[in-house]
């Protein structure tokens, strides 16, 4: 039954994600044709402002991108589960837990899918950027490698850490909206600012979670030790400050996941 219900969100919900992803790569294929081409044609002021303009469309584009993805998921699942669409969601023959695991899971789907076409957007784009760069390819390769030594590539486990961390974020994000929407619609009036206000609330606590993440990390040592290569020292505190942060946001995703459900269950508030 829980395939059923995922099938049925996925058909409901794929246009607007769909769309949203689609105008990405298509902005950052236009991105990098402008880099590209726009040099090549004028150098003028007028055609730098052009460019830069364009540049600036584009980064707004990935912003805008992410956040309605996750604004249409999150008033999506309000309206389902917690207006008077609830009344008929709530009758299905299914069990309470199986329809969050599949508002859960097509929401994660989502957001992931948001956070690889950003990614693919970025590198589109950087191809461009690159090809107009007065400089050999060898260079920026060399460069780039520098780049990822001083980040902690070579440090090991650092690969793994990275992929996990890309698999959290998505579930993290829509687990914690959700949470946001169930602790909102516990107020008996105004629901949506008690949402807005729950999250002001994660994000001031994400921040203090980062600075616990920062402290712990062995950054402050760092800077205070002796260490001879220094880019090393650094990428193996970056990696530790990516696992402290993967186990606390795991930790806030579980209780995300046990709030959003014992809501559903015993403290629906339905219009």
């Amino acid at each position: 039954m829980l395939g059923k219900l995922i099938k049925h969100d996925f058909i409901a919900t794929w246009k607007i994600p769909v769309s949203i992803d689609a105008a990405l790569i298509i902005l950052s294929i236009l991105t990098a044709i402008v880099l590209q081409a726009v040099p090549q044609i004028d150098d003028s002021i007028g055609m730098s402002i052009f460019t830069f303009s364009f540049v600036g469309l584009f980064y707004i584009g990935i912003i805008a991108a992410n956040v309605v993805t996750i604004v249409y998921l999150v008033i999506r699942y309000y309206r389902n589960l917690y207006t008077s669409e609830g009344y008929l969601t709530f009758t299905l023959p299914v069990k309470t837990d199986m329809i969050i695991h599949s508002k859960v899971i097509t929401g994660t789907v989502w957001v992931f899918l948001s956070y690889l076409c950003t990614i693919i957007s970025l590198l589109i784009a950087g191809l461009g950027l690159f090809n107009t760069i007065d400089v050999p390819r060898e260079d920026i390769i060399d460069t780039l490698r520098e780049i990822g030594s001083v980040i902690g590539f070579s440090e090991p486990g650092f690969t793994g850490i990275l992929v996990l961390t890309f698999i959290i974020t998505p579930v993290s994000t829509v687990l914690s909206m959700y949470f946001c929407v169930s602790i909102g619609q516990l107020w008996q009036n105004h629901k949506v600012l008690g949402a807005v206000l729950c999250i002001i609330g994660l994000y001031i606590i994400n921040q203090l979670v980062s600075q616990f993440a920062f402290m712990g990390s062995g950054f402050y040592n760092l800077m205070l030790s002796q260490e001879a290569d220094i880019d090393l020292a650094f990428g193996r505190v970056y990696r530790n400050m990516l696992l402290i942060i993967n186990i606390i946001v795991l930790i806030q995703s579980i209780i995300y996941y046990m709030v959003c459900l014992i809501i559903s269950r015993k403290k629906l508030n339905l219009d």
